[in-house]
């Protein structure tokens, strides 16, 4: 039974921010400041009493108060019910838009926190997500050389006191030596011999950038740390955007725009291999690829794309039959043949397909793992997917240096995508649109 009342609470406290957030939405729009502000006030008060008090029938009449209100509210606020259900409808898409896009960033935001941990943070329980370092003071160094940790004792001759850790002995135990505070040690006390249960680390708010060098120092040292894997990394996502523009551009302009024998039955073939698996095909160009003498070299994985892919040549031809006729009509009377017409006249009007194309391929070829797992055996020939794969099996057991091995190779690909978001969505959705 407490169980479904805390769904109807769930249900009830949802409605009660999407009504909410119209509220604050119309109350902006008529510039009434004050009920957006007092509604924000409302609604973090709820989730505040809901978090706090965690009992479900407060929760679902609090949920249900509040949505009641704020639907009330938002008529008030409103020309019409037309017009109020807009606002909600509005409120209630990029709620949830907003929702699935922080549910999206999480994995992603637990990977660059946990690149920057300390190993005794790796595999706390809550865990840890703003990074934390031990505090150390240049007054006192450890065996190593590197500078004592700070921890405060809660038990022993020096419970209550700030030490610092200058030894980890062999038995276990950690040799402290008492200080007065952090720029003053306590030159009559003697060090002694501590468990680690009796002492308390004193941390400061600091991530560790030592893990994204110590990830580099840990490659092997023909591969330059890591310079070679990126080297073919680079190479093989060049040339495959380059052979996938290409050749699938000009098979598509041939498709589209030319006017030979067959063309339509090779087109609906083309089609037809995009229903084959891939797996199918996967031993026969092993096979094809063995006899050229190409295992263990890179011509695998990039000559392919010079072949072109059905599914680009697909979008492409979509825009091409969406070009006006006049254009290459034109294009014709001044004197330019087929290849003159498609090089000057046809790719200038399709850059966003050609740019959406050219994102996919670079995402495609940057993470191509299985490639590479196939017919790749050398390290000076390896990507930096198979590359991060050997990586994780070595160092496995060390978090910080794997997420923070793994941030770099999944950073530059976020960034492209982050800057060229806007033309991969416009060639994409123009697609659907005809071209147009």
């Amino acid at each position: 039974m407490n169980a479904f009342i805390w769904l109807l609470a769930i249900i009830a406290i949802i409605t009660a921010l999407i009504y909410g957030v119209s509220v604050i939405v119309a109350a902006v729009r008529v510039r009434n400041l004050a009920a957006a502000t007092v509604t924000a006030a409302v609604l973090a008060g709820m989730l505040a009493l809901t978090l706090l008090v965690r009992f479900a029938p407060v929760s679902l009449a609090l949920g249900i108060v509040v949505a009641l209100g704020s639907a009330r509210w938002l008529r008030a606020l409103t020309r019409n019910a037309s017009h109020a259900s807009e606002i909600t409808r509005l409120s209630a898409t990029h709620l949830a838009l907003l929702v699935g896009s922080f549910m999206f960033m999480v994995p992603f935001a637990w990977l660059l926190s946990t690149s920057l941990k300390a190993d005794d943070e790796q595999a706390v329980f809550p865990p840890v997500w703003i990074p934390t370092q031990h505090r150390t003071t240049d007054l006192l160094k450890m065996k190593d050389g590197k500078p004592a940790r700070l921890s405060q004792a809660t038990a022993g001759d020096y419970a209550g006191m700030l030490v610092a850790e200058i030894e980890e002995l062999p038995d276990g135990k950690i040799l402290v030596k008492p200080m007065i505070n952090e720029n003053a040690v306590q030159g009559m006390a003697p060090p002694r011999p501590m468990m680690r249960s009796e002492l308390t680390k004193l941390r400061h708010v600091a991530p560790k950038w030592d893990n994204y060098s110590e990830a580099l120092a840990y490659l092997p040292p023909d591969t330059h740390y890591g310079l070679t894997f990126l080297g073919n990394t680079l190479f093989l996502t060049l040339m495959s955007v380059l052979g996938t523009l290409l050749a699938s551009s000009m098979v598509a302009y041939s498709f589209a725009r030319l006017s030979w024998p067959g063309r339509n039955l090779l087109f609906g073939i083309l089609l037809a291999t995009m229903m084959v698996p891939g797996a199918v095909t996967l031993m026969p160009q092993f096979l094809i690829f063995r006899s050229l003498g190409w295992i263990d070299t890179l011509k695998p994985l990039w000559v392919p794309a010079f072949f072109g892919s059905a599914f680009n040549i697909f979008m492409l031809r979509q825009f091409f039959l969406s070009i006006p006729g006049e254009l290459e009509d034109a294009a014709k009377i001044d004197g330019c043949g087929p290849f003159g017409v498609y090089w000057r006249v046809m790719l200038p009007q399709v850059k966003p397909a050609l740019a959406a194309i050219a994102i996919m391929a670079v995402m495609g070829a940057w993470n191509n793992f299985q490639g590479p797992l196939i017919y790749l055996s050398s390290s000076e020939h390896m990507p930096l997917a198979y590359g991060l794969q050997l990586y994780q099996q070595q160092h496995g057991g060390e978090p910080g240096l794997l997420m923070a091995a793994s941030t770099m190779v999944v950073m530059p690909i976020i960034l492209l995508f982050f800057f060229t978001q806007r033309y991969f969505i416009e060639g994409v959705s123009l697609t659907g649109l005809g071209g147009r």
